[in-house]
């Protein structure tokens, strides 16, 4: 089998970073015996585009990245975008006159970059205060002077995403419920509280299956890793998809395999055993 996979598709947080957004010495170098074999390695993320950290970006042999949850995908060597699925700003607009009544964060993504208010901004910062996590959100995130809607009004442009964060499963699931009904839009759940809002053509098993085409490499050839809900339809797009051992309980069910946590070299262990053969 290791010589039958050409492709790995790695989401980031929770798979191939662990708790303290690090790529670990076993990740990397199992990374590194898989490119020697000429395999590519594909980050596919619900991160921005400015949201990849530097370690990933300096992968050796890194080219292709998909961000957004598929919205966008990138040739990195030759700094083009390959596909990009957005939503319109009057779609934008409905969903957030939707769920207006939510008590939770609003966020606009546009060129990698999350919009948001200052009061959400302030409640951002303070929920993620001391996490890992915190000098990606202050990078990658713009004040705005108003409201999200306020911002899409004044500029009509296509958005990545909406990104709404509650405080709770059942806000979410009641979120989630509420904008259903609404044409044009599809979800990702990366995290418990979370809610993505995407386009309804678009997700990462889309975006892989899009970019499988264009490299000629058959569905069978690539091994996918990941640990949230909208890594789901990646593992399931690729020929062997892997939940990670810190992953939600229906990823792990809809998986064809379980590896170790991301705490754990899951990542190195998965390729061991289906691509270096070790």
């Amino acid at each position: 089998m290791g010589n039958s996979i050409r492709l790995v598709a790695l989401d980031l947080d929770g798979t191939l970073l662990n708790s303290k957004k690090l790529i670990s010495p076993r990740n990397l170098a199992a990374l590194e015996r898989a490119r020697a074999q000429g395999v590519l390695v594909v980050p596919i993320t619900g991160r921005p585009a400015q949201g990849l950290p530097q370690s990933v970006l300096d992968l050796p042999g890194l080219r292709y990245a998909v961000t957004s949850n598929g919205a966008t995908i990138r040739d990195l060597v030759a700094g083009r975008v390959l596909l990009e699925k957005h939503l319109d700003a009057r779609t934008c607009l409905d969903v957030l006159e939707a769920c207006r009544h939510f008590a939770m964060i609003r966020e606009a993504f546009r060129d990698g970059v999350g919009y948001l208010s200052r009061e959400d901004y302030d409640t951002l910062c303070l929920r993620h205060a001391g996490s890992p996590i915190l000098p990606y959100l202050l990078d990658t995130r713009q004040v705005l002077p108003g409201t999200v809607v306020q911002f899409l009004q004044r500029d009509a442009r296509p958005v990545e995403e909406l990104f709404f964060l509650t405080d709770s499963p059942e806000t979410k699931a009641d979120l989630r419920r509420t904008l259903e009904p609404l044409p044009g839009i599809g979800f990702a759940d990366p995290f418990p509280n979370d809610l993505e809002v995407i386009a309804g053509d678009i997700d990462k098993g889309e975006a892989l299956r899009y970019l499988l085409r264009q490299l000629d490499i058959a569905p069978e050839q690539t091994l996918a890793l990941g640990d949230g809900g909208s890594d789901l339809p990646l593992l399931q797009a690729a020929g062997i998809g892997v939940a990670m051992g810190n992953a939600v309980d229906h990823v792990k069910q809809g998986a064809d395999a379980v590896t170790a946590t991301c705490d754990e070299d899951g990542v190195a262990l998965a390729l061991e055993r289906f691509v270096l053969g070790e």
